[in-house]
């Protein structure tokens, strides 16, 4: 069947994943947009993730799948299919290698359906793209093979969010509120999502220490890490003020960054919202694989001793966490300064 001769007025892209996964089909939705310039993009996305999504410039509408609520279960994807179907969609993406997507794709009957091969789901869609991955490289560049049965792509692999007006506002009374003068400080994420991702303590309050002798420090977490946060910030001789631990929703967060001076942080989804808003990112790197995952802007870096165990995405023998506590605090103060112009 030939993408050309089809009339693609309503596309549908479902992304269910985490925050630096919907981040990182930037590309995809920036492709499929150059494509058919015309067609309204939705983005799929379950709860957490929406505000992100709705920051995406290439997306027009977005919806959730809270697949943990109202569409659990068999009768929560009929449920969602059937919401679907009022919509018409013409065409739907399914960004991910779980068969749920385009299950339920096919349920809302969908005419048009694209995908991966991964868990038989290819009895369900219309063009299937191969889940094996064509060599190391970074994750946007991943995520755009799920085009490769159209022949379409984007040489523009670069993040982008952009930040509702209401959340401008919202940030412009958090300043106030807090004393924060915009462009004059610095964040710093020090907790992934599992423990071997963490910068230590005592590498972050030496961190923390040199930053503060320029600007403000700020580290921010969610609402579940924030007694260890304070631990962070006690460490560094910061008052439980420079906590944000859940204190921002998403859409803050990204004007908050955007805002910084530069960023310190781990492997984790700030760092991608970091790529999307153009903020100087210094990030460190242990467990996980920065070809795949680290940040790719002129104005960031990453640091990586590449231990001959790394990257063992957390599941290593090593219970000393050397990947991450080879790295210096000084180098890391030292790139952000370099990176940040400060």
């Amino acid at each position: 069947m030939d993408i050309n001769s089809l009339e693609i007025k309503k596309i549908l892209i479902i992304d269910l994943a985490f925050i630096g996964d919907v981040i990182l089909a930037t590309p995809v939705t920036r492709a499929l947009k150059t494509k058919w310039p015309e067609a309204e993009i939705t983005m799929l996305t379950v709860p957490f993730t929406q505000p992100v999504a709705q920051m995406n410039p290439y997306v027009d509408n977005t919806l959730i799948y809270d697949k943990r609520g109202i569409h659990r279960g068999l009768s929560g994807m009929w449920q969602m299919a059937k919401e679907l179907k009022q919509y018409k969609f013409d065409l739907a993406v399914c960004m991910n290698f779980a068969v749920r997507g385009a299950v339920v794709a096919w349920m809302a009957r969908i005419p048009y359906r694209l995908g991966y091969d991964a868990q038989h789901a290819s009895f369900f869609l219309t063009w299937t793209a191969s889940h094996i991955r064509k060599g190391i490289k970074h994750e946007t560049e991943n995520h755009l093979e799920v085009l490769e049965p159209f022949g379409i792509s984007t040489e523009d692999t670069s993040l982008k969010l952009e930040p509702p007006a209401g959340a401008i506002s919202s940030m412009e009374a958090k300043y106030k509120q807090y004393g924060i003068e915009k462009g004059k400080y610095y964040v710093v994420c020090p907790m992934g999502s599992y423990e071997r991702k963490n910068i230590p303590i005592s590498m972050a309050a030496q961190l923390i220490r040199e930053i503060k002798s320029t600007y403000p420090v700020y580290l921010i977490g969610g609402t579940k890490e924030k007694i260890e946060l304070i631990s962070y910030a006690q460490a560094g001789q910061l008052s439980e003020a420079h906590v944000f631990a859940g204190t921002l929703d998403l859409q803050e967060l990204a004007v908050f960054i955007k805002n910084a001076a530069g960023m310190v942080t781990v492997d984790t989804g700030p760092m991608h919202i970091a790529q999307a808003v153009n903020c100087p990112t210094i990030a460190v790197f242990g467990p996980t694989d920065p070809t795949v995952w680290g940040p790719r802007n002129e104005n960031s870096c990453y640091i990586y001793t590449r231990e001959q165990c790394s990257p063992c995405w957390g599941k290593g023998e090593c219970k000393d966490n050397v990947c991450i506590k080879k790295i210096k605090a000084k180098d890391l103060y030292e790139k952000l300064q370099q990176y940040s112009g400060h």
